[in-house]
């Protein structure tokens, strides 16, 4: 049996995607809702980001991180401007793994930031692959412009 290495390159972008935009979505929805609809969850994130990170406006920060977070991953899991939602993950998970994951708390957070950095570089570079928004948006364009 013969392999096609493009429908294996289309399967794996697909599954990293589809576990990218999960992962990044279950972990930043909660937070996101919390800083915008629930008050008393904003002292934890001032504390956080503020007091332990050292990050200037850490409520604003936090909005910011977990909002690339949640927004990236929604564009991730459909396949949608997959690369620039990939690049504003790569982003958080390298700032979140070279502020907060480093040292003590690296066997809890380090490896998870780490892997998400990783699966972003993927995406960034290879594209979101056959099965996805961005591919039939592309082939729509092209057959657009044939038409003239």
């Amino acid at each position: 049996m013969k392999f096609d290495n493009r429908k294996i390159r289309n399967i794996i972008l697909l599954l990293i995607r589809i576990w990218l935009g999960y992962r990044m979505i279950t972990a930043s929805y909660s937070s996101v809702t919390g800083i915008i609809f629930r008050p008393n969850e904003r002292p934890f994130f001032i504390k956080c980001f503020g007091q332990e990170l050292h990050f200037p406006f850490p409520l604003l920060m936090a909005f910011l991180a977990k909002g690339s977070e949640l927004s990236g991953g929604i564009l991730v899991f459909l396949g949608l401007f997959t690369r620039p939602a990939a690049s504003l993950i790569a982003f958080t998970m390298l700032v979140a793994t070279l502020s907060a994951n480093l040292g003590v708390d690296w066997n809890i957070d380090g490896g998870f930031t780490v892997s998400y950095f990783l699966f972003s570089l993927v995406l960034l570079t290879e594209g979101s692959g056959k099965f996805s928004l961005d591919n039939l948006l592309h082939q729509r364009k092209i057959s657009s412009l044939k038409l003239f």
